[in-house]
């Protein structure tokens, strides 16, 4: 697992990287986001960042938090130059790097979170954001085992129970086995579930990552029970939430 530190780093690394992409680039379709350029993802991460900010900043026992934050993000301008995008996002990034046991509303509870779990919840998401970037970009992906683990474990235990409760599904139990390039085990994680189906699959960290996530990815293998709850939790991210382009 990574630290509180290392998370805020990653979270940043993914700004810097978005925000310094060549025009040329930035015009670049982005496969696994359909409808988004590379500017596109820009965007959604510079909006977001102004959203997760207003969240932050808010009591856990605000209901309307997250209505709210997203309302000021909707109303930001258009066609705002990468260099601001990426001040609205470092700022929210400065604010997880101050107290992680601070206490604020978190939006995958709806309520009760802390510094520390935005932290954990930007360096996993962004860290998906820059994989679609590099994928389109034809960039090898940078992300490392550590940080890929790091990220599986927040989709198991906050992002997947998450899609549970929005989507009202729930398509079964898993079990993951994330491989070296070796083709040896590194960790093995997992989804509860009270239902009775359930599936075995393993893979590459950064794979199994962008599967856990609805993208498409590569050298994923059902080893047993039902391929279909590995297809089902696939499925629920774009379900759950999908934003549109914004720009």
């Amino acid at each position: 697992m990574l630290s509180h530190g290392e998370r805020v780093d990653v979270a940043r690394s993914v700004v810097d990287y978005l925000m310094n992409c060549s025009a040329q680039e930035m015009s670049r379709r982005v496969p696994n986001c359909p409808g988004w350029t590379v500017y596109n993802a820009a965007v959604h991460v510079g909006r977001a960042g102004v959203a997760w900010e207003a969240m932050m900043r808010s009591a856990i026992s605000d209901s309307t938090a997250r209505e709210r934050a997203f309302a000021k993000s909707d109303a930001l301008p258009s066609g705002v130059a990468t260099s601001e995008l990426g001040r609205w996002a470092h700022s929210a990034i400065d604010l997880m790097n101050e107290d992680e046991n601070r206490e604020c509303y978190f939006s995958m509870t709806g309520g009760p979170g802390t510094l520390g779990m935005w932290a954990w919840h930007g360096a996993a998401e962004l860290g998906v954001h820059r994989l679609d970037v590099e994928a389109a970009l034809g960039h090898d992906h940078a992300m490392s085992d550590a940080e890929a683990v790091d990220a599986l474990t927040y989709v198991c235990e906050v992002l997947m129970p998450r899609m549970r409760i929005v989507t009202e599904e729930d398509p079964g139990s898993v079990t993951v086995d994330l491989l070296t390039g070796e083709g040896e085990t590194l960790e093995r994680l997992g989804i509860a579930s009270d239902e009775e189906h359930h599936v075995s699959v393993s893979g590459p960290g950064v794979q199994v990552l962008l599967a856990m996530w609805g993208r498409p990815h590569v050298d994923v293998e059902v080893t047993s029970g039902d391929a279909g709850v590995w297809k089902a939790w696939n499925a629920l991210p774009g379900k759950a939430f999908q934003f549109g382009t914004w720009d």
